[in-house]
C-alpha cells in the first residue's frame, strides 16, 4: 500500500503496504485505490525549507489518486495489518507495524494505537511517531465498498536538547505534555472519488496523541 506521506522533510515520502488479519478466515488479498489529501506542518530540517511557523499549514494537497501504488490489503477476519516502509530509506527503523481492528459499534475499522520510530536521513535524529485514524467500508472490505479513512499523524523527538533540536529543525515546538520536541504533524483524508475539496484549519487549541482512546478527535 503507497501513500503519498511526507513525514520529517517535505522531501520526505512513506509507503504504507497495508495488509489485512481478520479472525477464522481464509486470507484475502485486495487492493484499493483512493483519492487522498494531506494537511501537513513540518519543522523542517534547515536545509529543506519552507519553514512555517507552528499553527499553519506548510504543505496541503488534495485529490492525490494512488491508482497506480493503490493500498493493498490482506483481510483475515476482523484485524487489518499495515507496514511502514519510509523513502528515502530510513536507518534504525522500530515498530513499522500497525493493525486496524473492526469495531461493530462503531462500523468502522479503527487503528490500534502504536509508536514508530528511526532515524532521519535529513537530521539524523530520531523521530518517534504516533499514528491514529480508521477506515470505513460497506460491508467486507473490498475495493468497490470502500467508503472513507482519516490517518493523524504526529512527529517527535524526544531526550534531545534544545540547541540540538534547533540546529536541525528551527522551528520545532516544545510539547509539554508529551514531554518532546514536535517536529511534525498531518492530518490525511481518503477517499474513493475525487470530489475532495476539504476546508481543514490547523487544530487551535492542538490535538496531542494522548488520550489515544479517539481514533477521530476531529471528526473528520
Amino acid at each position: 500500500m503507497k501513500f503519498k506521506l511526507a513525514l520529517v522533510a517535505l522531501s520526505l515520502l512513506a509507503v504504507l503496504v497495508v495488509t489485512a488479519m481478520p479472525v477464522m478466515a481464509k486470507p484475502t488479498t485486495l487492493a484499493v485505490p483512493w483519492y487522498q489529501a494531506q494537511f501537513q506542518w513540518r519543522a523542517s530540517p534547515i536545509a529543506n525549507p519552507p519553514q512555517i511557523p507552528f499553527g499553519d499549514w506548510s504543505d496541503v494537497y488534495q485529490n492525490y489518486y494512488t491508482s497506480d501504488e493503490p493500498d493493498v490489503f490482506t483481510l483475515t477476519g476482523n484485524v487489518l495489518h499495515e507496514t511502514f516502509t519510509y523513502l528515502p530509506a530510513v536507518t534504525n527503523p522500530v515498530g513499522l507495524s500497525t493493525v486496524y481492528v473492526y469495531n461493530k459499534a462503531e462500523g468502522k475499522w479503527i487503528q490500534h494505537e502504536g509508536t514508530i520510530s528511526y532515524t532521519s536521513p535529513y537530521s539524523g535524529l530520531t523521530i518517534t511517531e504516533y499514528w491514529r485514524g480508521y477506515l470505513d467500508f460497506s460491508g467486507t472490505p473490498a475495493a468497490d465498498s470502500f467508503n472513507h479513512g482519516v490517518s493523524y499523524q504526529w512527529s517527535y523527538v524526544y531526550g534531545i536538547d534544545e540547541t540540538t533540536v534547533k540546529t536541525k529543525y528551527p522551528i520545532a515546538v516544545w510539547d509539554e505534555t508529551m514531554g518532546a520536541w514536535l517536529v511534525g504533524f498531518s492530518i490525511y483524508l481518503y477517499d474513493p472519488t475525487a470530489t475532495q475539496s476539504y476546508t481543514t484549519p490547523f487544530p487551535s487549541p492542538f490535538i496531542e496523541p494522548v488520550p489515544a482512546s479517539n481514533c477521530n478527535p476531529l471528526n473528520l
